[in-house]
């Protein structure tokens, strides 16, 4: 099929869909035939079912075997007449737009800095770079990527095994098309993921095998490219690859502000996309890792869908002098029942840019340990990470130590040293080796801050003064952490 045709077909698909919505439509397991529950093959319901949305003129856009859903624009008549199908379970309305999380570009010199947080040099030094990992970056797009010093290398070397467009379907070329705002916004996840140049390092799997996924319009907030981001990773999953990374995320910031996410909404089980992630996870063993969000300096706060998903890995920024949380780093809400996000690092322009880096860093794990699973890399994360175990909800379980994670990678059994839980009343004094970065997380319960601080070493030591509404606190520094608990 020509070019041309393809584009003719896109047009004709976009102008037949106006004035109608998206919708998810889930079907049952068994059917109701003649007032009875009888037990058919899943095929028989499949093949009712498309045979209906053939007879109705009703064109599916993506269908998820996971879900075992299809979606689809609908006219109110024929939402009506399908939720009356006797093979239909549910309709979902897709009322929710994927929006990227960071429209600053972040440079070179700030990526460095983020190699030097975790200390990736450890990796380097082993020649550990995601050999022979398949790396999927739903994001979106890649425009002129191939130009990028930084990613020229991974792209002439073919390193790169699968594209697809969910937007342009007539457009093949991951490099090419329109350069609309942010639509290069995957090139800049991609270079904090993978990109080098001679001994300058971006990014810290650059021998990885990649597999990109275009599947949002940045230039438009509007419905229904949830599905997309489903297909993609199905699609991904189709090819073998266990490892994903996407900066994308919803929230709030729609064309029409009905359509923003509830804070309340974010609970680990309303959006498909929530839900398909979960199951990639728990069900198909694969790693997913997305960014926390941009949303904390504004009233919604909390992290963006899919990030509260149980078995993700969602990624916050931290400071880089300080290891404090930055102000736009959404935290994670109280209403859900798991400490989000899982972990931090550095990242000036947005959490979309700090995701990359801990993606590039399981890269280098699974290369080191080809046979390590899901829950394993998850595990060495957490248990490598600098506030570990007192975690919060600004930070997660803090910044990787990739010393410390391969350490554990050896050994899995290996017990990390712990400071005993301290008992206090008004104030106190932890005596530690100098230090200019010394964070307090000031928490009305074990996990949720009230506010953080800067605390001041002087005379080998640190005070800490206990928060008017605090009932713990955790100190850390880069090496070690101390949990506070006060007593009344």
């Amino acid at each position: 099929m020509s070019k041309w045709i393809s584009l003719l077909l896109f047009l004709l698909i976009s102008l037949g869909t106006q004035g109608q919505q998206k919708y998810w439509i889930y079907l049952k397991d068994k059917m109701s035939i003649a007032g009875e529950e009888r037990s058919i093959e899943k095929a028989s319901i499949d093949s009712i079912f498309n045979a209906y949305l053939t007879a109705n003129h009703i064109q599916s856009v993506v269908t998820s075997k996971w879900l075992n859903a299809t979606s689809a624009f609908l006219k109110n008549s024929e939402l009506e007449q399908l939720k009356d199908q006797p093979f239909v379970k549910r309709i979902d309305p897709i009322d929710r737009n994927i929006q990227i999380l960071s429209a600053n570009s972040s440079d070179t010199y700030q990526l460095a800095r983020v190699l030097d947080q975790i200390k990736a040099d450890t990796l380097i030094s082993l020649g550990l770079n995601g050999k022979g990992i398949k790396v999927g970056i739903i994001d979106a797009g890649f425009f002129a990527a191939n130009e990028d010093r930084y990613l020229e290398k991974i792209i002439a070397n073919d390193q790169i095994k699968g594209y697809q467009n969910y937007i342009e379907r007539e457009i093949v070329d991951p490099y090419s098309g329109p350069e609309k705002n942010n639509d290069n916004h995957g090139t800049r996840v991609w270079q904090a993921l993978a990109g080098f140049d001679d001994n300058s390092f971006t990014g810290l799997a650059n021998q990885s095998e990649f597999y990109l996924a275009r599947t949002d319009q940045a230039d438009k907030e509007y419905h229904g490219e949830e599905d997309y981001w489903i297909a993609a990773l199905e699609w991904m999953h189709g090819q073998g690859v266990r490892l994903i990374n996407s900066s994308l995320g919803y929230s709030t910031g729609f064309d029409n502000p009905e359509d923003d996410y509830k804070p309340s909404q974010v609970d680990g089980k309303t959006s498909a996309l929530t839900r398909v992630v979960d199951m990639a996870v728990k069900e198909k063993g694969m790693t997913i890792i997305v960014s926390a969000g941009n949303d904390g300096n504004d009233g919604f706060k909390i992290i963006s869908i899919p990030a509260d998903a149980k078995g993700v890995i969602a990624v916050g920024s931290s400071g880089h002098r300080y290891w404090n949380k930055l102000g736009y780093s959404s935290i994670g809400p109280e209403h859900l029942n798991q400490v989000k996000p899982e972990v931090s690092c550095f990242a000036a322009g947005g959490t979309s840019f700090a995701a990359p880096v801990i993606t590039g860093l399981v890269a280098c794990l699974m290369q080191a340990k080809p046979d390590i699973d899901n829950a394993e890399i998850r595990d060495i994360l957490i248990k490598s990470s600098h506030l570990y175990p007192y975690p919060n909800n600004y930070l997660g379980y803090g910044v990787p130590n990739v010393k410390k994670a391969i350490e554990l990678l050896e050994n899995t059994e290996l017990k990390v040293n712990i400071n005993p839980v301290i008992e206090a009343s008004e104030s106190y004094e932890i005596v530690l080796p100098k230090s200019n970065n010394i964070m307090a997380f000031h928490k009305k319960n074990s996990t949720i801050v009230i506010e953080q601080e800067k605390l001041r070493w002087s005379d080998d030591k640190v005070i800490v003064a206990r928060h008017e509404h605090a009932l713990y606190t955790t100190v850390a520094s880069e090496d070690e952490v101390w949990e506070i608990k006060w007593k009344d």
